[in-house]
């Protein structure tokens, strides 16, 4: 019982993270085309907003990843 809960409630974590992610997400390739058509691709401020967009993405991933962990442990 106490298992069920605590992936409950961890589901329910990785639901409102995931929701947060998106609106980075979002917010951040609005600002990477913002910066793309006033910044030529190889400036200082396009690039970093490219490595912020590439660690936002990345943490999608691990969100996803262990998302379906707890989901398959659900199931067992």
């Amino acid at each position: 019982m106490d298992e069920k809960m605590g992936n409950d409630e961890e589901r329910k974590f990785l639901h409102d993270i995931s929701n947060q992610l998106l609106v980075a997400h979002g917010m951040g390739t609005y600002v990477n085309k913002v910066l793309k058509e006033a910044y030529a691709e190889d400036s200082k401020e396009f690039q970093r907003s490219e490595k912020t967009m590439i660690a936002i993405n990345k943490i999608i991933e691990m969100v996803k990843e262990r998302r379906d962990a707890v989901h398959a442990s659900m199931d067992t």
